[in-house]
């Protein structure tokens, strides 16, 4: 059985150290294409989505992410059958993994989950027409007004943010945070003078990460 491309994750400059193994002790190496460079390891067939896998894989790229300005990371799982099939899928996304690593240099993630019940105004029916209503129901998917005043708080600290909301359940939705590596502890005191202040015991914080929610949508 061939072995496999197995892709980290997305870079653009040299590493300040050594690159060290992957999850299947493989030794890591980088596979440059034009402006971009991809992390990889030569496995021998695509990881289970185990637990501890996970956890692996998270290990490695954080681990990454400190020898680097700007890393994307990848999705969980993803291989290629070799370097030509690697070199295609960045070539086709090389504008906006540049775009994205810009965006993400010297950053790290700050995710927000926020529980409760929600806002009234997104129990509302949507009226208007279908373009209208698709619009609206968009709109709120990326919106979370149960914690508007701690977002305000937070925005001049804020690189970028993603919002999700979820459909059912407890966990109304997440926001994840870009914040510039060296603003993460006034990021975690303004939170904590916020949450004080307007009462936000529904609002769980966990970081720093790499930024996995700003690498683009279609990215390996």
């Amino acid at each position: 059985m061939s072995s496999l491309l197995y892709l980290y994750a997305i870079v653009d400059e040299e590493p300040a150290g050594a690159l060290g193994e992957g999850i299947a002790g493989e030794p890591l190496r980088l596979f440059r294409r034009d402006s971009v460079a991809a992390l990889v390891g030569e496995i021998e067939e695509r990881p289970q989505s185990a637990r501890e896998i996970l956890e692996r894989q998270d290990a490695v790229v954080r681990r990454l992410a400190e020898l680097f300005g700007a890393l994307l990371p990848a999705r969980f799982g993803e291989a290629f059958a070799d370097e030509t099939d690697l070199a295609q899928r960045i070539s086709s996304l090389e504008a906006d993994l540049a775009a994205s690593l810009s965006l993400v240099r010297g950053c790290v993630q700050m995710t927000l989950r926020v529980f409760g019940e929600p806002a009234t105004s997104l129990e509302t029916e949507i009226d208007g027409g279908p373009g209208t209503r698709y619009l609206e129901a968009r709109r709120r998917q990326r919106s979370l007004p149960e914690i508007d005043p701690l977002r305000e708080a937070l925005r001049p600290l804020l690189r970028a943010e993603r919002v999700e909301r979820h459909a059912a359940g407890r966990l109304l939705g997440t926001a994840y945070h870009l914040v510039p590596r060296a603003q993460t502890c006034a990021y975690l005191a303004v939170l904590e003078e916020a949450r004080q202040r307007i009462g936000m015991h529904r609002v769980a914080a966990s970081g720093p990460w790499p930024p996995y929610a700003f690498a683009p949508e279609a990215a390996p």
